[in-house]
């Protein structure tokens, strides 16, 4: 990757779909982000979780340059990202589809991207995320991102549906950032 970038601020939730889904709809900003979610509750049918087979990338079609795939390797933990959109590609500066998470060395001040698929399969349940990411030479932006739990046998989750959107910061935005020594947030669990 050409240029540095760091997370600034990263707020992450999971959340319970059954009791929370217009909660957190109200929150999300991304009407793609806010498809993938309606879309992963509707396939569950009653169940708990969907299975990966269950998903048609054709209802979903406008959202797939945002969407990955990604699959679960519970001994030890790992994440390999199966499938990573363009627009993914785009913003990473580089293509890990057919990498596992731990093997990808982005410069970002040393993020564990696992440790977000781990809250999801610990608490078998979609999170919600944002984060303000600080690029050299380009416009601070918003990323906004979903990650679903997948089961193909309705109780182990091997798979997640995620999506990423970006929106660049509008002046408003970059001014009310706290001084980056100021700025970062723990992941947040569950019930805060």
């Amino acid at each position: 990757m050409d240029s540095h970038w760091r997370i600034a601020r990263d707020i992450f939730f999971v959340f319970d779909p059954d009791r929370e889904l217009d909660d957190v709809l109200a929150r999300i900003r991304s009407p793609k982000i806010a498809q993938v979610l309606r879309y992963w509750y509707g396939l569950r049918g009653g169940r708990e979780l969907p299975a990966r087979m269950d998903v048609d990338p054709a209802e979903i079609k406008s959202t797939l340059p945002h969407i990955m795939i990604t699959s679960v390797v519970h001994e030890p933990f790992r994440v390999f990202y199966r499938l990573v959109g363009t627009e993914i590609v785009h913003w990473a500066g580089r293509d890990f589809t057919n990498r596992y998470a731990d093997e990808l060395i982005f410069d970002d001040d040393g993020q564990d991207w696992t440790q977000y698929y781990r809250a999801v399969i610990d608490a078998r349940k979609p999170a919600y995320g944002l984060s303000d990411w600080v690029v050299e030479s380009r416009v601070p932006l918003w990323v906004e991102s979903l990650i679903c739990p997948l089961s193909s046998d309705g109780r182990t989750i091997d798979r997640c549906l995620a999506i990423e959107d970006y929106e660049p910061m509008n002046t408003l935005d970059i001014e009310a950032l706290a001084p980056v020594g100021e700025r970062g947030a723990p992941l947040k669990k569950a019930s805060e």
